[in-house]
């Protein structure tokens, strides 16, 4: 009878025991609001979890580049399209200066005009994007267009600018250079056009000079599309990437939170039920305890 007594003692105490454990645990999940508090409740499961934070982290840093990149790309778009507009009165003028209609104090005019136009366009040359850094120039912080004193224009750009990550095993080139806006097929740009303001103003055969520059002309402004056009593709490719860096974010979050947090109502339920069963555990240990020998015997 003795060992019997014990052995109910020590069953009762034990799953008092395991109920506390129990509902310590529920009440911890209610608390944070989480399913484990220390990867060793769950190893798996907390592996997968520090997984899902080094993807986060990558997430924020792919957000901030994307930002960048879509920025750098409109203010690109942007100013490749203000070079447009300049080229496109350049060549109105250039048309005009054409004719044989015009005198030659005309088309000093003209030509005055055309020299204010390089200017600007040189001046689109060597905007500063949002990093205080020039937008079609290197990452040293000169400028992308520098103007020769004899009349020549040096590009102080890379070959090929750096690119931007804004994904796994993806990067993006934000901006484009000086020299591939204002160089194409028909030569120098800026060049043919400071060249022909200057025989505007001051040479001979000015209408010849300025027929020859109408084909540069279409080339320059169709090189300025091509940019803009590749600009823009990039553009676009950043804002698809933007919508499945949202959209993958949001599947991980859901992923992580079936595999990370409670069902709130669930576990009050349980804890509830927990507590009902060890209260009863605790009334019938208490009653068991309270019997002796003679009452047993009794």
């Amino acid at each position: 009878m003795q060992i019997s007594s014990n052995l109910m003692f020590d069953r009762s105490s034990s799953r008092m025991s395991q109920l506390m454990a129990t509902a310590t645990k529920l009440n911890v999940q209610i608390a944070t609001g989480k399913k484990i508090s220390t990867p060793s409740e769950n190893v798996t499961v907390a592996q997968q979890i520090a997984e899902f934070d080094r993807k986060d982290a990558d997430a924020a840093a792919y957000a901030i580049n994307l930002k960048l990149s879509e920025s750098l790309l409109k203010q690109a778009d942007s100013t490749l399209g203000q070079i447009t507009e300049q080229l496109q009165r350049a060549t109105d003028l250039v048309t005009q200066a054409a004719t044989g209609t015009l005198s030659d104090s005309n088309r000093k005019v003209i030509g005055s005009e055309l020299s204010a136009l390089v200017d600007a366009m040189v001046g689109l040359g060597n905007t500063k994007d949002l990093r205080g850094q020039p937008l079609f120039g290197s990452a040293s912080g000169t400028d992308a267009v520098i103007r020769n004193a004899n009349g020549t224009f040096t590009y102080n750009t890379a070959p090929k600018l750096s690119e931007i990550p804004i994904g796994d095993g993806l990067t993006v080139q934000p901006t484009e250079t000086a020299s591939r806006v204002f160089n194409s097929g028909a030569g120098d740009t800026l060049a043919m056009l400071a060249q022909l303001a200057s025989a505007l103003q001051t040479g001979t055969d000015q209408a010849g000079a300025a027929r020859d520059a109408l084909a540069p002309l279409k080339a320059a402004g169709d090189q300025v599309s091509v940019v803009q056009a590749s600009v823009g593709a990039r553009a676009a490719r950043v804002d698809l990437q933007q919508g499945l860096l949202q959209s993958t974010n949001l599947d991980r979050a859901e992923l992580r939170s079936s595999m990370e947090d409670i069902d709130v109502t669930e576990t009050y339920a349980e804890l509830s039920k927990t507590l009902t069963i060890l209260s009863a555990t605790q009334q019938s240990f208490s009653k068991l305890s309270q019997l002796s020998l003679f009452n047993y015997l009794r």
